[in-house]
């Protein structure tokens, strides 16, 4: 049949298979001591690291609520890709119900059960929540002892957030909170939500009133003030409901975030209205995530997967649209909004792709590694990249390791991985201090630590070896 169409037609004269391996004839493979790593490359299995991932709303506005925890005392989800953190999103009042007696044991037993699980947290104190059943998330003797407060429809309380003696107690409480959690190595940052309905920066459902510039940096200096030592997250909302205001507020407080150091989150992404509104991901100020994901992780919330599901599904698009807004704001971490399992059940492949781009994601595809001297001046070279959707903000420990039947010789590499910015492929030339190296041939490994945990890099788990990868061979020459 061949010959009538295709008269000079033959068989190919070869295995065809042998193609699927041309990209390792680049000219990179030419280079003296180059070791090509690209074999070694695992892109597909999900990495569990730290400060990096997804996190689970386990308080979700107000103790007084049970949503998406009640049911899963004894249930760690120890299965869900990278899962990070539990957002812990209380009420002022559920800590202090009497004025300067503060009971933070509820909180203190969460980290302390979920914490043994590997989980740490993230804060926020809530001040409305626009709810008459909890019409005390600001403490009630707060509103005796004169704040003003406003009755909204159906019997809600809101406070005046600018209100002398409201702002007073409120410090009072953010300075034990600090003095409780700031610092602490469980906490992974604290975003401002003492200001506004659900914390979110915003009066809808509440009077409405767009509160003056003042007071919004009030808010964030309280939180920065009492937490100099953790991560200080704002809401998008406290731009853009300045809108009708005009730009320059907006601009003014996204400066004034900034020159804090702080990040910014956006609270309840695919809503119909915002993908009515916005572009394809439906995010309201993406220009805020570009400016502050320079200081601090940004975040991202979904909203509430119930109301996604099943009345607004074309807005969630099977998560393209969730996923297309963490690319946005270089989202370090993303909160799903549901029961654990139920998410799971429907999105597990939408969670795994996003495990390992959440943050930082590692890949070591090449190193370029001559004999080594038992001197203090030996260079090697690394070539690494990031293809995460942010960088790290937490610093890690790059390691070599030599080792063979003789013994095992681990050396510091001086470098900084919080300069590994997505998308941006980078050489490392690294000092090697070989002193005190015996003469002799030596498998060479490199890894990243955090203290002593490992950091896992997108490398085939057969290459590692007690948080070192396994990347050749090298020799270590006495002079």
């Amino acid at each position: 049949m061949y010959d009538h169409q295709f008269p000079n037609i033959i068989d190919v004269p070869g295995d065809l298979e042998c193609q699927t391996m041309c990209f390792m004839t680049d000219d990179k493979t030419a280079k003296k001591n180059f070791i090509d790593l690209r074999l070694l490359v695992d892109d597909k299995t999900p990495l569990k690291n730290p400060h990096k991932g997804w996190f689970w709303h386990f308080i979700d506005n107000g103790c007084g609520r049970a949503a998406y925890r009640h049911g899963y005392e004894n249930d760690p989800v120890l299965d869900f890709p990278g899962l990070n953190h539990l957002y812990l999103r209380f009420d002022w009042g559920d800590v202090e119900k009497e004025e300067g007696v503060y009971d933070f044991s509820y909180l203190d037993g969460i980290m302390e059960k979920w914490g043994a699980y590997g989980y740490t947290f993230a804060l926020r104190v809530c001040t409305y929540e626009a709810d008459p059943n909890l019409n005390y998330a600001t403490p009630a003797y707060v509103y005796e002892k004169g704040a003003r407060c406003y009755e909204l429809e159906n019997g809600k309380i809101q406070p005046d957030y600018n209100d002398s003696i409201f702002m007073e107690c409120l410090e009072k409480f953010m300075a034990a909170l600090g003095a409780k959690y700031n610092g602490d190595p469980r906490i992974e940052l604290i975003d401002v939500g003492t200001y506004g309905t659900w914390g979110e920066g915003h009066t809808v459902e509440g009077d409405g009133v767009i509160y003056t510039m003042d007071m919004v940096k009030k808010h964030f200096d309280l939180h920065c003030k009492y937490f100099p030592d953790t991560f200080v997250v704002c809401n998008d909302d406290h731009m853009v409901g300045r809108i009708p205001n005009g730009q320059a507020e907006v601009q003014e407080v996204l400066d004034y975030a900034n020159a804090r150091g702080m990040g910014v989150q956006d609270d309840s992404i695919c809503c119909d209205y915002y993908f009515q509104m916005n572009g394809y991901d439906t995010m309201r100020a993406p220009w805020a995530f570009d400016k502050l994901a320079d200081n601090c992780p940004n975040v991202i919330e979904m909203a509430h997967y119930t109301y996604i599901k099943p009345q607004f599904e074309s807005y969630f698009r099977d998560g393209l649209t969730a996923m297309e807004a963490f690319k946005s704001a270089h989202a370090t971490f993303a909160g799903f909004h549901a029961y654990p399992r139920v998410w799971l059940e429907n999105e597990f492949y939408l969670t795994e792709y996003c495990a390992n781009r959440l943050g930082y994601w590692y890949f070591v595809t090449g190193a370029t590694i001559p004999e080594l001297t038992d001197t203090a001046y030996n260079i090697i070279s690394l070539d690494i990249e990031n293809r995460g959707w942010a960088r790290a903000y937490w610093p890690y420990d790059l390691k070599l390791r030599l080792k063979n039947e003789r013994g095992s010789y681990i050396i510091p590499l001086d470098v900084d991985n919080r300069d590994w910015l997505p998308g941006v492929p980078v050489t490392l030339d690294l000092r090697v201090d070989a002193r005190g190296v015996p003469a002799g041939e030596y498998e060479i490994a490199v890894g990243l630590f955090e203290g002593e945990r490992p950091i896992k890099l997108a490398i085939k788990e057969t290459a590692l070896d007690e948080g070192f990868y396994t990347i050749g061979r090298a020799t270590v020459r006495s002079v």
